[in-house]
């Protein structure tokens, strides 16, 4: 198993990415035969609900995890929520999931989008296309 510590954590949703304050919070890929991986979440207590009812539900959530460095771009996930408990002020939401490997279908269709959808050229073209990599805003399907 190796490690890695979750340093930013949003979860994609129907037509926008919803972020969440992240206090702390560490990822494990168990190198399992089934690929799986683990995200603990430290977040504001004020989430329980959102998470409650995604467990409950039994939910499989795409997950967008920043690992080791916000500088890094986003892994994408699918998982459920395992297991949700407070300590202290604030919860823990543990989950499990797979890695979902769409980084080269996201970056085309977004580049897509960005060249269908603005009037952007040259270096302010890079630098949105850049910026949303790093966001990575829910597109439209066409």
């Amino acid at each position: 198993m190796k490690t890695f510590k979750l340093v930013n954590l949003k979860i994609a949703e129907e037509d926008s990415v919803r972020s969440f304050h992240l206090f702390d919070g560490l990822i494990i890929n168990k190198e399992d035969d089934k690929q799986t991986w683990i995200l603990e979440a430290f977040l504001e207590d004020t989430e329980l609900d959102y998470f409650k009812n995604a467990q409950q539900n039994r939910e499989d959530l795409e997950v967008l995890a920043v690992i080791s460095s916000e500088k890094n771009d986003p892994a994408s996930f699918y998982a459920h929520v395992h297991n949700v408990r407070h300590i202290g002020d604030k919860i823990s939401v543990l989950f499990t999931g797979n890695l979902r490997n769409q980084r080269n279908e996201y970056a085309e269709n977004l580049l897509d989008h960005l060249v269908s959808k603005s009037d952007l050229t040259g270096n302010e073209l890079l630098h949105e296309f850049r910026t949303q990599m790093k966001e990575r805003p829910r597109l439209k399907k066409s």
